[in-house]
């Protein structure tokens, strides 16, 4: 948890989608309105036009009263040229640590790969280039498809250069140990022949459905 401070953790990944996707991703608090305190709120730009392409809601934090469980991201509005609405927003929510006492949040490994997932989907809803709104963003996406840009995104974190960019202590600054970093890579693959069997399973499952169950 140390070596993963959700402010760190999110500059890293915006340096990550300036890198690959040529965008700036800036706080724009006050901007919109918001149902929690807890939740943040983000401009993106093109680097290039400087261009205000999109934005979105981040809910970071567990909030057992009033929050269930889990991470998602939705819709809040997309891009459709028929609707007038060319500047896409999107919710990212997570149940991530939330500060306690003078400690800011301190993510696990696991807290900050789901970030990263997150994120994955809500790039796919607001970097679309598609101006109909049945087919833009994560709209029209075949369902064995939808998990590829959260899946990518979440890869970046066993990237040495891009994790070694913000993975350090919040107190000392020093880099998360190059042992741990194997540790958390070997973890990766753990079980992953276990994983493998079990989608073979759902997928002879849905194909004895589709083949031989005359509803």
């Amino acid at each position: 948890r140390p070596y993963f401070e959700l402010n760190s953790v999110l500059d890293g990944m915006f340096d990550l989608c300036g890198r690959i996707f040529d965008i700036d991703v800036k706080r724009a608090d006050g901007s919109a309105e918001v149902w929690n305190s807890d939740v943040m709120y983000f401009d993106v730009h093109d680097k290039t036009s400087g261009k205000h392409i999109a934005s979105f809601y981040l809910d970071p934090y567990s909030r057992p009263a009033d929050k269930r469980p889990g991470a998602w991201m939705d819709v809040c509005i997309g891009k459709s040229d028929a609707c007038e609405r060319d500047v896409p927003v999107a919710y990212l929510t997570c149940n991530g640590s939330p500060p306690v006492g003078d400690k800011p949040s301190l993510m696990t490994f696991r807290e900050a790969e789901t970030l990263f997932h997150e994120a994955g989907h809500g790039l796919q809803h607001m970097l679309t280039r598609a101006s109909v709104g049945d087919v833009a963003g994560i709209n029209g996406v075949d369902w064995d498809a939808v998990e590829l840009p959260s899946q990518f995104m979440e890869n970046w974190l066993y990237d040495e250069p891009t994790l070694y960019g913000f993975a350090k202590h919040y107190e000392t600054g020093e880099p998360l140990p190059k042992e741990m970093f194997e540790k958390l890579k070997m973890q990766k693959t753990y079980g992953a022949g276990m994983m493998a069997c079990r989608q073979l399973l759902f997928g002879q499952m849905d194909l004895e459905l589709h083949s031989n169950f005359d509803a």
